[in-house]
């Protein structure tokens, strides 16, 4: 597992949003409802480019914020029940993660215990990115990146 060190340009992202821990698969259930909306997005920036967006803060509980979204040229004709994201510009440590989604949480666990201590970089207080393209549709391969100071 190999990171990568890329800037992020910035942007705007509208999507549905889910808090909790996920103990019982709430974020597969989140994207399927997602999905179903998608093309209710009237704004989009590119076709067939999804984020999962975490919020930098996990609650005393480990709650989080977690929004399955798509980029925006700008937020008019917001769909109902939908929220708006701005994503900061700034550097991030990118992993690209390709198995079962069974396994992400540990491929998570991993990233947060060994790589990013062994990477000397530090974790900065911005949100938390998985970038899908065309390659998850293909493979289920995307990317996670993780914002650094």
């Amino acid at each position: 597992m190999e990171d990568k060190i890329v800037g992020i340009k910035g942007f705007k992202a509208v999507g549905i949003t889910y808090f909790g821990n996920n103990s019982n698969g709430e974020i597969p259930r989140l994207w399927e409802a997602f999905n179903k909306r998608y093309t209710d997005i009237k704004q989009k920036s590119k076709s067939m480019l999804f984020y999962g967006i975490c919020d930098e803060v996990m609650d005393s509980e480990g709650r989080f914020h977690y929004t399955a979204c798509a980029e925006v040229d700008s937020f008019e004709d917001l769909p109902e029940g939908m929220e708006t994201k701005i994503v900061p510009e700034g550097k991030y440590l990118m992993y690209t993660y390709c198995g079962p989604l069974k396994d992400l949480g540990e491929f998570y666990n991993n990233i947060f215990t060994k790589l990013v201590p062994a990477s000397e970089h530090e974790i900065d207080c911005r949100p938390q990115l998985e970038l899908y393209d065309e390659r998850f549709m293909r493979n289920g391969e995307f990317d996670i990146y993780i914002p650094i100071k």
